[in-house]
């Protein structure tokens, strides 16, 4: 991404699930558990950047606690019923256009959009796990080739399903929907300059 284009709620979201999976374990979200990794250790500057950036309710004590609480949802309780109005007309609209039994709307807690958060997060991951199955394939026999053109239709099928649960988990974020340059990211949230591709080409 270059200094002119925006970052959204949408990259800390990319950004957290590709950490946690080439690091699965929680103990290893942490700075000091990462300072011989440089792909990693760079991944979780950005992540508090991010955070700090898109949801300043989650305070930082230590990394990994914040990967927590971006995962548990914890900072919707921190927030302004109000400040979700847009979120909770979709989801109004979702349910009265598909169930007439629910004729009336009720007035949704910021409970009820924690839980609402996890799920949703919970399957989007499930689901971006199917679309990248194929993942790392560079050349294929004929034999295998029929089991890879039927996964890589159905992920592709996928991947627009995928687009809208993302742009819906991204107002659960950051129902403000912002947008951030590199430049301002650098400047106010010290987002790091470093080139993530070229360290990521050195450590293969």
């Amino acid at each position: 991404m270059n200094n002119l284009e925006k970052y959204t709620a949408v990259d800390l979201l990319d950004t957290v699930i590709e950490f946690t999976q080439m690091t699965p374990e929680p103990e290893d979200w942490l700075f000091k558990r990462q300072k011989y990794n440089d792909p990693r250790f760079i991944r979780l500057q950005r992540i508090l950047s991010l955070l700090w950036a898109f949801i300043p309710e989650i305070k930082i004590k230590d990394e990994r606690q914040a990967i927590e609480d971006f995962y548990s949802g914890n900072f919707v309780l921190s927030r302004q019923i109000q400040d979700y109005q847009k979120l909770i007309n979709i989801m109004d609209n979702t349910i009265l256009k598909v169930d007439s039994a629910y004729a009336s709307k009720v007035q949704i807690s910021l409970d009820e959009l924690q839980f609402n958060y996890g799920n949703l997060l919970s399957y989007y991951i499930k689901l971006n796990k199917l679309i990248n199955h194929n993942d790392g394939i560079m050349e294929i026999s004929y034999p295998f080739y029929f089991s890879y053109l039927v996964t890589k239709n159905i992920s592709e099928s996928l991947k627009s399903k995928a687009r809208k649960l993302e742009s819906i988990l991204a107002l659960f974020i950051d129902p403000f929907n912002q947008k951030f340059t590199m430049e301002e990211l650098i400047n106010n949230f010290d987002y790091p300059e470093e080139d993530l591709f070229d360290i990521d080409l050195d450590w293969k």
